[in-house]
C-alpha cells in the first residue's frame, strides 16, 4: 500500500524518550551547591519559564545557532529563579550536564521501525519540534536523515506556541502537493497548532491521559502507520 503523504513529527516524548527528569535534574544541580528545592517548586519554575522567558531567549541565540549558550542561559535563569545566587554557574553547568549528557535521551522503541515502514510506503517525513535545535540528538541517535525539513524553534526563530513553525511546515508539504500531518504529544502544543495552519493532527497519548480528544489518538506510534494509510483509501 502506498502512503503518500507528508507526517511532521514532533521530538520529545514522540520520537524521544528522556530517561533523565527535568525537575530532578535542577533539583540536584542546585541540591549540590547546597540549595535545597522541592521537586514542585522545580516544576513550577520550569513552566514559568517556558511561559515567560524561554522565547526571549530563543530570539537571543537564534543567529548564533549556538545552542550550548541558550541553555546556559536559559538554565541559568531557572535556577535564579529556583534561588540559587552563589554558586549560580557551578549549578548551571552541572544543570546543562544533566540533561545534555547523550545518555539522558533515546528514541522509543518502535521509532526506527516505523520511520522506515513510512518512508518505505512514500510518506515523505519532516520535524516539527520546539527545541532549540532537533538536528543533534536526531543524528546522534541516526534517524536524522529520514527528514526533511528540520523546524526548530531556531529555524522558526519563535516557540511553538507562536505557530510559525507549523506554518512553515504546511508550506513545505504544499510544495509537493500531499497532504500533510503532524504527530505530537501535546493537545494544547501540538493538536492546536497542526490544525491552525491546515495539518491533520495525530496526538500521541501514551499514557492514556486524552481518552475524549477530538483527533486521531495513537499510543504507539506504529500506529500512524495504519492511519495515514487508511486516510488514503
Amino acid at each position: 500500500m502506498s502512503s503518500r503523504c507528508y507526517i511532521f513529527f514532533d521530538v520529545d516524548d514522540t520520537l524521544i524518550e528522556w530517561t533523565v527528569s527535568w525537575v530532578g535534574a535542577f533539583v540536584q544541580a542546585a541540591r549540590e551547591v547546597g540549595v535545597e528545592i522541592a521537586p514542585s517548586d522545580s516544576l513550577e519554575a520550569l513552566n514559568i519559564g517556558f511561559s515567560t522567558f524561554y522565547e526571549d531567549y530563543l530570539r537571543q541565540h537564534a543567529d548564533a545557532g549556538d545552542e550550548m549558550a541558550f541553555w546556559r542561559a536559559y538554565d541559568g535563569r531557572i535556577l535564579e529563579t529556583l534561588g540559587v545566587r552563589a554558586e549560580l554557574p557551578k549549578a548551571t553547568e552541572r544543570a546543562v550536564h544533566l540533561l545534555r549528557d547523550p545518555r539522558a535521551r533515546r528514541l522509543y522503541v518502535e521509532v526506527p521501525e516505523v520511520l522506515r515502514q513510512l518512508s518505505d510506503r512514500g510518506a515523505r517525513l519532516g520535524i516539527v519540534s520546539g527545541r532549540p535545535r532537533a538536528g543533534p540528538d536526531l543524528e546522534t541517535l541516526g534517524v536524522l536523515n529520514y527528514f526533511s525539513p528540520v523546524i526548530d524553534a531556531f529555524a522558526a526563530r519563535s516557540s511553538k506556541a507562536e505557530g510559525r513553525m507549523f506554518h512553515m511546515a504546511a508550506e513545505a508539504a504544499e510544495a509537493t502537493g500531499l497532504p500533510a500531518w503532524h504527530v505530537g504529544d501535546s493537545y494544547d502544543g501540538d493538536v492546536v497548532g497542526a490544525r491552525a495552519a491546515g495539518l491533520r493532527p495525530i496526538l500521541v497519548d501514551r499514557k492514556g491521559l486524552h481518552t475524549a480528544a477530538d483527533c486521531h489518538r495513537v499510543k504507539d506510534l506504529r500506529e500512524v502507520v495504519n492511519i495515514v494509510e487508511e486516510a488514503r483509501e
